[in-house]
């Protein structure tokens, strides 16, 4: 940037979700293998030695379903801090500085020093003759700075067979222009303190954000495919890079599309019914549409419990625990092979046991009702009397104990779920 920035005092933020209701919501507890393998990866496409280069809270998961960000959810790098991109924009704020290096080749690019640099960088080899994702350019620079010398810089760097040097995909679409500040904005001659020789350049890519409410910065692109002719099955190496240029202050943002990084342009869709609010044990139906019935699919679920299913599905799959699920397939085909996989969030879904029940009432209440014990199939309850002799016993548990013509009174309870898991506690037998 040609003009030298203020010093910022910046609250910083010591949770690790931001956001709330109707705005862009990001979280940084995720590790980055977890970005890359479990958000930004989808179908075709396998990927190793997973490396990221900068601060800590420069880089997370983001949900933009209640914003304009235009993207349903994936991974967030920035120059500063990802809270920033949470906030309603405000033309004052001067971002983060992280007092971190810049990078080397975004130097070179940007003509001018470099600071903050977050590099994420993989290897990965592709099952089709293309790899590609969508992304969203946003920065603090716009509009103010738009058309000055200098601007914050990205790149995406596809190096490997075929390409000479590193190839940068991050392009005006059809173009061979890189997207920046100053290639890729709005009508900004009134706004910019470099005049507005470059405004409206690729305006149709651009939205302008300087009343937005739901993501921090004042301008951002359409969402945009990066594509980028590959081999088939060889090894390829591509290194996401964003900096701050000429000072350390005001931030940028990539939002780099959750499941959109894949082989080919197009994803291979497995199907999960449902995909969230399960419980173990709940029967979740998969399948993926089949186009050419002489390819070979092999299906993996994560330790789930397969009850029916084949070819293409659907698959009827159930989990005896809890916990993020992933499912993956396996294509062999033309190209080696392709893949897909989905994650399934299997929630704990605990037992509710009460504390009383009232045995002759008549209602639900007539009889000892766990909640949710029907997620546990043959779960293992005893009762104890306050001397310790077992008076009721049964090795699947099905919610019909109604006292056993026991007095009323207060009993132990010792509850053995399916998962091995043990509850226990008092209940009291009070009729009416």
């Amino acid at each position: 940037m040609a003009f030298k920035r203020g010093i910022l005092s910046f609250l910083l933020f010591s949770f690790c979700t931001f956001g709330t209701n109707a705005q862009l919501i990001v979280d940084t507890n995720y590790t980055v293998t977890q970005l890359v393998e479990n958000v930004l990866l989808g179908n075709s496409v396998t990927v190793s030695n997973i490396k990221y280069t900068g601060a800590q809270h420069a880089i997370g998961y983001f949900n933009g379903t209640k914003s304009n960000i235009g993207l349903a959810n994936g991974v967030i790098m920035t120059t500063g801090n990802v809270a920033v991109a949470t906030k309603p924009y405000n033309p004052v704020d001067r971002g983060v500085n992280n007092g971190l290096p810049g990078d080397s080749i975004l130097t070179v690019i940007s003509g001018d020093s470099t600071f903050d640099a977050s590099v994420l960088e993989f290897d990965f080899v592709p099952y089709s003759d293309t790899v590609s994702f969508d992304f969203v350019f946003g920065s603090e620079e716009y509009p103010n700075f738009t058309c000055c010398k200098v601007n914050d810089v990205f790149a995406f760097f596809v190096s490997g067979p075929g390409i000479i040097g590193q190839k940068n995909v991050a392009l005006v679409p059809g173009t061979s222009t890189p997207i920046s500040i100053n290639t890729v904005n709005g009508n900004c001659t009134s706004a910019s303190l470099c005049g507005g020789a470059c405004c409206n350049s690729n305006s149709k890519y651009y939205i302008d954000n300087t009343t937005g409410t739901t993501v921090g910065y004042g301008g951002f692109t359409t969402p945009i495919k990066a594509v980028c002719q590959v081999q088939c099955g060889q090894s390829y190496h591509i290194r996401i890079a964003i900096a701050d240029a000429h000072d350390g202050f005001y931030d940028s943002g990539v939002f780099l599309g959750g499941g959109t990084f894949r082989g080919g342009v197009n994803p291979m869709n497995i199907v999960s019914v449902p995909v969230d609010s399960i419980c173990p044990n709940d029967k979740v139906s998969i399948y993926f549409p089949i186009n050419d019935a002489s390819d070979v699919y092999t299906w993996s679920f994560d330790g789930g419990v397969v009850e029916s299913g084949n070819f293409g599905g659907p698959y009827v799959v159930s989990w005896p625990t809890s916990g993020l699920k992933t499912i993956k397939m396996l294509m062999t085909g033309a190209c080696a092979y392709n893949n897909d996989s989905i994650v399934v969030n299997v929630n704990p879904c605990d037992v509710i046991v009460p504390n009383v029940f009232t045995p002759g009432s008549g209602d639900r209440n007539d009889v000892f009702f766990i909640g949710n014990l029907d997620k546990y199939p043959n779960t293992n309850l005893k009762i104890f009397n306050r001397w310790g002799q077992v008076v009721y016993f049964s090795s699947n548990y099905n919610n019909t104990w109604n006292g056993n013509n026991l007095p009323d009174g207060t009993y132990y309870y010792l509850l053995t779920l399916s998962n091995r898991e043990s509850k226990k506690g008092f209940v009291t037998i009070l009729r009416k």
